[in-house]
């Protein structure tokens, strides 16, 4: 079968280079063509049509300044999509570039392709009026968070839970890494994979663990995929004994006491590992953009683990929230092993491991792929 696949950013290429090598697995005849980056190339054997770097533009102001060039790559993605005229069309993410360029065009101009969106958009979060342009244009969705399947499909939308991601590269990550290890002392700082928020979250995150230093805990920064030793070096004067790690952010959040982490994926992930977290994100400070979320969203909580629980398992401390004092007053009961905040705490994390399940996603992502679009 013929699989044309469309990731716009990292994460989507990771995810889909996954799901190309199960597909492969499972369709030996199996041919792809894809808009992604060099984890797909690999997985496939094939250049992309196009990089997903020429359309990583963030926020408003960037995307407008940048139509015209995420227009031509869109055009591009198009043609390319009318050659190779794929069997199955597998958006990955991306949702603002898939459902502009993507979806509408694959269902106007290929009608007998099957379309099937893999990590669907976070709609239960915001903007869910685009649900009418999924039941509009895919025929099936992957989802990759144990509620969506029921929040889509009351919704009117066909949809499997096929697990997520994230348990594959930390069951990845065990077979390459099988040794015990054991949570001595390690802190570890998770402030976000962009400058931006590093600039936001960095600097309070050390100044609510600089004491630790002196009670002879170690503090340690993840570095981030993409970012590089001098991004973070303004941020660390006076704090020369905060170490920084680059390329082993699983390690770090395996062997941590205690993590503080910016939301996003990386709660899922420290979650996943059993470790207490507090979730921090600053995004300037102020108390209008706590507010903002919490009228403007249409979700109670911003960090993955307590949006799977369904209540607040782990602090979530958010714009004028995010302060040392806050910090602090959360990280005294979550470093004492004895402590009955910590025991709830790992109690709720084995509640999400038992939840999100710890089958691999990728394989099971192809398998309910291939039945929709075998049956």
């Amino acid at each position: 079968m013929r699989y044309f696949l469309v990731a716009g950013e990292a994460s989507g290429d990771l995810h889909a280079s996954a799901l190309i090598r199960a597909l492969r697995q499972e369709d030996p005849e199996a041919s792809f063509a894809f808009m992604g980056g060099e984890r797909m190339q690999e997985a496939s054997g094939t250049a992309p049509i196009a990089h997903y770097s020429s359309v990583a533009f963030m926020g408003i102001i960037d995307v407008v300044k940048n139509l015209g060039t995420i227009t031509k790559v869109g055009k591009a993605v198009q043609r390319a999509l009318l050659d190779f005229r794929p069997d199955v069309v597998i958006p990955v993410d991306f949702a603002d570039f898939n459902l502009r360029f993507i979806l509408p065009f694959t269902r106007e101009k290929l009608p007998e392709a099957k379309i099937i969106y893999y990590i669907l958009p976070k709609l239960w979060a915001w903007r869910s009026g685009r649900i009418r342009k999924l039941r509009q244009y895919i025929h099936h969705g992957l989802c990759i968070l144990p509620f969506e399947e029921e929040y889509f499909a009351s919704r009117g939308l066909p949809v499997t839970y096929v697990g997520n991601p994230c348990t594959d590269a930390h069951l990845n990550y065990l077979g390459e890494h099988p040794e015990e290890v054991e949570r001595t002392s390690l802190v570890t700082l998770i402030p976000g994979s962009r400058r931006g928020e590093l600039k936001s979250n960095l600097p309070t995150m050390l100044d609510a663990t600089a004491p630790l230093l002196e009670r002879g805990y170690e503090v340690t920064i993840a570095g981030a995929p993409g970012l590089r030793q001098e991004d973070y070096t303004p941020y660390l004067k006076g704090y020369e004994g905060v170490g920084i790690t680059f390329g082993d952010t699983y390690g770090l959040m395996r062997r941590s006491l205690l993590s503080l982490v910016t939301s996003g994926t990386a709660t899922l992930e420290t979650g996943l590992w059993r470790t207490p977290m507090i979730v921090c994100y600053r995004m300037g400070g102020s108390r209008v953009v706590r507010l903002g979320f919490e009228r403007l969203f249409s979700v109670r909580f911003f960090s993955l683990v307590n949006l799977i629980l369904d209540r607040e398992a782990v602090p979530e401390l958010l714009g004028d929230r995010m302060n040392s004092r806050e910090i602090a007053e959360h990280i005294a009961p979550l470093l004492d092993k004895a402590s009955s905040e910590r025991e709830a705490q790992l109690r709720a994390l084995d509640e999400l491991c038992h939840q999100v399940g710890t089958e691999p996603a990728a394989p099971r992502a192809a398998r309910a792929l291939l039945a929709l679009v075998r049956s």
